[in-house]
Protein backbone atom coordinates (compact mmCIF):
# COMPACT_ATOMS: atom_id res chain seq x y z
CA UNK A 1 0.00 0.00 0.00
CA UNK A 2 0.93 3.60 -0.25
CA UNK A 3 2.02 5.82 2.15
CA UNK A 4 2.55 9.39 1.10
CA UNK A 5 3.04 12.28 3.76
CA UNK A 6 4.73 15.92 3.46
CA UNK A 7 3.28 19.43 3.01
CA UNK A 8 4.07 19.52 -0.86
CA UNK A 9 4.64 17.79 -3.95
CA UNK A 10 5.32 18.76 -7.44
CA UNK A 11 5.02 16.60 -10.18
CA UNK A 12 7.94 16.20 -12.18
CA UNK A 13 7.21 13.71 -14.85
CA UNK A 14 3.93 11.37 -15.60
CA UNK A 15 4.61 8.14 -17.73
CA UNK A 16 2.42 6.50 -19.40
CA UNK A 17 3.26 2.57 -18.63
CA UNK A 18 0.41 0.57 -19.87
CA UNK A 19 -3.36 0.70 -20.68
CA UNK A 20 -4.94 3.06 -18.09
CA UNK A 21 -1.72 2.49 -16.36
CA UNK A 22 0.90 5.77 -15.14
CA UNK A 23 3.71 6.27 -13.20
CA UNK A 24 4.10 10.11 -11.84
CA UNK A 25 7.33 11.07 -10.34
CA UNK A 26 6.95 13.75 -7.61
CA UNK A 27 9.05 15.58 -5.61
CA UNK A 28 9.12 16.57 -2.21
CA UNK A 29 10.38 19.50 -0.47
CA UNK A 30 13.48 17.63 0.86
CA UNK A 31 14.43 17.44 -2.95
CA UNK A 32 13.81 13.45 -2.67
CA UNK A 33 11.27 11.93 -5.64
CA UNK A 34 9.38 9.51 -5.43
CA UNK A 35 7.83 7.12 -7.80
CA UNK A 36 3.71 6.08 -8.14
CA UNK A 37 1.74 4.03 -9.90
CA UNK A 38 -1.32 5.74 -10.64
CA UNK A 39 -4.69 4.75 -12.48
CA UNK A 40 -5.76 7.34 -15.62
CA UNK A 41 -8.53 8.10 -13.06
CA UNK A 42 -6.15 9.75 -10.40
CA UNK A 43 -4.37 11.59 -13.06
CA UNK A 44 -7.56 13.04 -14.54
CA UNK A 45 -8.76 13.64 -11.24
CA UNK A 46 -5.82 15.69 -9.52
CA UNK A 47 -4.56 16.66 -13.36
CA UNK A 48 -1.27 15.21 -12.50
CA UNK A 49 0.51 17.12 -15.58
CA UNK A 50 4.53 18.39 -15.16
CA UNK A 51 4.82 21.44 -12.99
CA UNK A 52 1.30 20.87 -10.38
CA UNK A 53 1.86 21.30 -6.56
CA UNK A 54 -0.24 18.97 -4.36
CA UNK A 55 -1.23 20.43 -0.78
CA UNK A 56 -1.15 18.39 2.28
CA UNK A 57 -4.93 17.70 1.66
CA UNK A 58 -4.71 16.49 -1.66
CA UNK A 59 -2.10 14.45 -1.12
CA UNK A 60 -3.57 12.68 1.35
CA UNK A 61 -6.77 11.76 -0.66
CA UNK A 62 -4.34 10.73 -3.14
CA UNK A 63 -3.41 8.48 -1.16
CA UNK A 64 -6.44 7.21 0.05
CA UNK A 65 -6.98 7.06 -4.25
CA UNK A 66 -3.73 5.31 -4.70
CA UNK A 67 -4.76 2.35 -2.14
CA UNK A 68 -8.35 2.49 -3.85
CA UNK A 69 -6.60 1.75 -6.98
CA UNK A 70 -4.33 -0.91 -6.40
CA UNK A 71 -7.03 -3.11 -4.41
CA UNK A 72 -9.47 -2.29 -6.85
CA UNK A 73 -6.45 -3.64 -9.72
CA UNK A 74 -5.91 -6.73 -7.17
CA UNK A 75 -9.73 -7.66 -7.03
CA UNK A 76 -9.63 -7.23 -11.04
CA UNK A 77 -7.06 -9.85 -11.40
CA UNK A 78 -8.19 -12.09 -9.04
CA UNK A 79 -11.20 -12.62 -10.61
CA UNK A 80 -10.14 -12.95 -14.07
CA UNK A 81 -8.46 -15.98 -13.18
CA UNK A 82 -11.65 -17.68 -11.24
CA UNK A 83 -14.86 -16.65 -9.52
CA UNK A 84 -14.39 -15.14 -6.70
CA UNK A 85 -17.68 -14.94 -3.37
CA UNK A 86 -18.10 -11.61 -2.03
CA UNK A 87 -16.34 -12.65 1.16
CA UNK A 88 -13.59 -14.55 -0.38
CA UNK A 89 -12.56 -11.34 -2.52
CA UNK A 90 -13.04 -9.45 1.31
CA UNK A 91 -10.80 -11.90 2.53
CA UNK A 92 -7.83 -11.68 0.10
CA UNK A 93 -8.18 -8.13 0.30
CA UNK A 94 -7.87 -7.89 3.88
CA UNK A 95 -5.06 -9.85 4.22
CA UNK A 96 -2.92 -6.89 1.89
CA UNK A 97 -3.92 -4.70 4.87
CA UNK A 98 -6.17 -2.47 3.16
CA UNK A 99 -8.41 -0.43 5.06
CA UNK A 100 -12.10 -1.30 5.47
CA UNK A 101 -13.23 1.93 4.26
CA UNK A 102 -10.91 0.83 0.88
CA UNK A 103 -12.37 -2.45 0.57
CA UNK A 104 -16.01 -1.50 0.96
CA UNK A 105 -15.58 1.19 -1.65
CA UNK A 106 -13.77 -1.93 -3.79
CA UNK A 107 -16.28 -4.10 -3.18
CA UNK A 108 -19.28 -1.47 -4.21
CA UNK A 109 -17.42 -1.03 -7.33
CA UNK A 110 -17.24 -4.95 -8.29
CA UNK A 111 -20.82 -5.47 -7.59
CA UNK A 112 -22.15 -2.56 -9.25
CA UNK A 113 -20.63 -3.10 -12.33
CA UNK A 114 -21.63 -6.87 -11.96
CA UNK A 115 -18.40 -8.36 -11.40
CA UNK A 116 -19.13 -9.69 -8.21
CA UNK A 117 -22.39 -11.67 -7.92
CA UNK A 118 -22.88 -14.05 -5.08
CA UNK A 119 -26.01 -15.34 -6.94
CA UNK A 120 -24.37 -15.76 -10.08
CA UNK A 121 -21.34 -17.81 -8.33
CA UNK A 122 -23.83 -20.15 -6.67
CA UNK A 123 -25.16 -21.10 -9.99
CA UNK A 124 -22.23 -21.66 -12.01
CA UNK A 125 -20.69 -23.69 -8.67
CA UNK A 126 -24.25 -26.01 -8.55
CA UNK A 127 -24.13 -26.08 -12.62
CA UNK A 128 -20.81 -27.61 -12.13
CA UNK A 129 -21.12 -30.07 -9.80
CA UNK A 130 -24.22 -30.99 -10.70
CA UNK A 131 -22.52 -32.15 -14.04
CA UNK A 132 -19.80 -33.77 -12.19
CA UNK A 133 -22.14 -35.70 -10.31
CA UNK A 134 -20.31 -36.83 -7.18
CA UNK A 135 -22.41 -34.40 -4.30
CA UNK A 136 -25.97 -33.93 -3.18
CA UNK A 137 -27.17 -30.44 -2.61
CA UNK A 138 -26.64 -30.81 1.33
CA UNK A 139 -23.14 -30.72 0.89
CA UNK A 140 -23.18 -28.23 -1.89
CA UNK A 141 -24.58 -26.09 0.22
CA UNK A 142 -22.40 -26.53 3.28
CA UNK A 143 -19.34 -25.20 1.21
CA UNK A 144 -21.13 -22.74 -0.27
CA UNK A 145 -22.01 -21.21 3.29
CA UNK A 146 -18.04 -22.21 4.32
CA UNK A 147 -17.15 -19.11 1.34
CA UNK A 148 -19.57 -17.34 2.45
CA UNK A 149 -22.92 -16.73 0.79
CA UNK A 150 -26.13 -16.57 2.97
CA UNK A 151 -28.36 -19.57 2.69
CA UNK A 152 -31.54 -17.89 1.12
CA UNK A 153 -28.97 -17.27 -1.61
CA UNK A 154 -27.94 -20.68 -1.59
CA UNK A 155 -31.34 -21.55 -2.02
CA UNK A 156 -32.78 -19.27 -4.28
CA UNK A 157 -30.50 -21.15 -6.95
CA UNK A 158 -29.96 -24.51 -5.59
CA UNK A 159 -33.40 -25.70 -7.04
CA UNK A 160 -31.85 -26.13 -9.92
CA UNK A 161 -30.34 -29.61 -9.01
CA UNK A 162 -33.64 -31.15 -9.81
CA UNK A 163 -34.97 -34.43 -8.10
CA UNK A 164 -34.20 -36.80 -10.74
CA UNK A 165 -30.07 -35.95 -11.33
CA UNK A 166 -30.05 -36.41 -7.27
CA UNK A 167 -31.37 -39.79 -7.79
CA UNK A 168 -29.43 -40.73 -11.02
CA UNK A 169 -26.02 -39.33 -9.62
CA UNK A 170 -27.37 -41.01 -6.14
CA UNK A 171 -27.78 -44.52 -7.53
CA UNK A 172 -24.25 -44.23 -9.44
CA UNK A 173 -22.44 -43.60 -6.57
CA UNK A 174 -24.45 -46.91 -4.66
CA UNK A 175 -23.58 -48.80 -7.44
CA UNK A 176 -19.81 -48.45 -7.47
CA UNK A 177 -20.38 -49.09 -3.82
CA UNK A 178 -21.70 -51.94 -4.56
CA UNK A 179 -19.43 -53.36 -7.58
CA UNK A 180 -16.50 -52.45 -5.13
CA UNK A 181 -17.26 -54.41 -2.36
CA UNK A 182 -17.97 -58.15 -2.95
CA UNK A 183 -16.57 -59.34 0.60
CA UNK A 184 -19.65 -57.85 2.35
CA UNK A 185 -22.80 -58.99 2.87
CA UNK A 186 -26.15 -57.32 1.97
CA UNK A 187 -26.94 -55.65 5.02
CA UNK A 188 -23.90 -53.90 5.75
CA UNK A 189 -23.67 -53.04 2.16
CA UNK A 190 -27.20 -51.25 2.43
CA UNK A 191 -25.72 -49.09 5.38
CA UNK A 192 -21.73 -48.74 4.01
CA UNK A 193 -24.58 -46.92 1.28
CA UNK A 194 -26.84 -45.02 3.46
CA UNK A 195 -23.47 -43.86 4.70
CA UNK A 196 -21.65 -42.52 1.72
CA UNK A 197 -24.91 -40.90 -0.03
CA UNK A 198 -25.24 -38.63 3.87
CA UNK A 199 -21.49 -37.82 3.63
CA UNK A 200 -22.33 -36.70 -0.11
CA UNK A 201 -24.96 -34.32 0.97
CA UNK A 202 -28.31 -36.69 -0.24
CA UNK A 203 -31.50 -36.20 1.93
CA UNK A 204 -32.95 -39.58 3.48
CA UNK A 205 -35.67 -39.07 0.25
CA UNK A 206 -33.46 -39.29 -2.37
CA UNK A 207 -31.76 -42.21 -0.51
CA UNK A 208 -34.97 -44.34 0.11
CA UNK A 209 -35.95 -44.02 -3.71
CA UNK A 210 -32.00 -44.96 -4.65
CA UNK A 211 -32.16 -48.28 -1.93
CA UNK A 212 -35.30 -49.15 -4.00
CA UNK A 213 -33.45 -49.19 -7.21
CA UNK A 214 -29.73 -50.31 -6.28
CA UNK A 215 -29.33 -54.12 -7.24
CA UNK A 216 -29.42 -55.20 -4.08
CA UNK A 217 -30.97 -58.15 -4.59
CA UNK A 218 -28.39 -59.27 -8.03
CA UNK A 219 -25.84 -59.02 -5.29
CA UNK A 220 -27.83 -61.43 -3.03
CA UNK A 221 -27.91 -63.99 -5.26
CA UNK A 222 -23.66 -63.82 -5.15
CA UNK A 223 -23.88 -63.29 -1.95
CA UNK A 224 -23.94 -67.51 -1.09
CA UNK A 225 -21.03 -67.73 -2.87
CA UNK A 226 -19.33 -65.09 -1.49
CA UNK A 227 -20.14 -66.22 2.34
CA UNK A 228 -19.03 -70.01 1.68
CA UNK A 229 -15.58 -68.22 0.27
CA UNK A 230 -15.23 -65.95 3.42
CA UNK A 231 -16.53 -68.65 5.64
CA UNK A 232 -13.63 -71.20 4.31
CA UNK A 233 -10.97 -68.75 4.87
CA UNK A 234 -12.09 -68.01 8.49
CA UNK A 235 -12.50 -71.63 9.36
CA UNK A 236 -8.79 -73.07 8.10
CA UNK A 237 -7.60 -69.39 10.00
CA UNK A 238 -8.86 -70.48 13.45
CA UNK A 239 -8.21 -74.59 12.88
CA UNK A 240 -6.12 -75.19 15.93
CA UNK A 241 -9.21 -73.62 18.19
CA UNK A 242 -11.31 -75.63 19.93
CA UNK A 243 -14.92 -76.13 18.41
CA UNK A 244 -16.23 -73.52 19.90
CA UNK A 245 -13.72 -70.70 19.96
CA UNK A 246 -13.47 -71.10 16.46
CA UNK A 247 -17.15 -71.26 15.84
CA UNK A 248 -17.20 -68.43 17.50
CA UNK A 249 -14.21 -66.57 15.96
CA UNK A 250 -15.65 -67.66 12.47
CA UNK A 251 -19.22 -66.12 13.10
CA UNK A 252 -17.88 -62.83 14.98
CA UNK A 253 -16.17 -62.48 11.83
CA UNK A 254 -18.61 -62.91 9.00
CA UNK A 255 -20.99 -61.05 10.82
CA UNK A 256 -18.72 -58.19 10.84
CA UNK A 257 -18.51 -58.09 7.40
CA UNK A 258 -22.61 -57.84 7.31
CA UNK A 259 -23.37 -61.62 6.87
CA UNK A 260 -26.51 -62.99 8.22
CA UNK A 261 -26.38 -64.97 11.40
CA UNK A 262 -28.53 -67.31 10.00
CA UNK A 263 -26.80 -67.66 6.61
CA UNK A 264 -23.78 -68.12 8.76
CA UNK A 265 -24.11 -70.95 10.70
CA UNK A 266 -25.80 -72.99 7.60
CA UNK A 267 -22.68 -72.28 6.04
CA UNK A 268 -20.19 -72.75 8.63
CA UNK A 269 -22.26 -76.29 10.02
CA UNK A 270 -21.79 -77.55 6.51
CA UNK A 271 -18.34 -77.13 6.58
CA UNK A 272 -18.15 -79.18 9.94
CA UNK A 273 -19.72 -81.80 7.88
CA UNK A 274 -17.67 -81.83 4.95
CA UNK A 275 -14.23 -82.02 7.57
Amino acid sequence: MMNITNNSYKVLKLTHVNGPNYEVALMIPNGQIILLPVHEELVLKFRLVVGKELDEAQIKELNGKLDLGDAYQYALKLLSRRPYTILQVRTKLESREYTKQVIDEVLDRLINAGLLNDGEYVRAYTRQEVAMGKKGPDKIKQELIKRGISEPIIDQFLVIYEEDEQIDHALKIANRLLNANHKYGGHMLKQKIIQQLINKGFNQQIIDKVLEQVELENHKQAENSILVKEARKFYQKHQKLNNYERKTKVISALMRKGFQYEDILTVYNSLCEIE
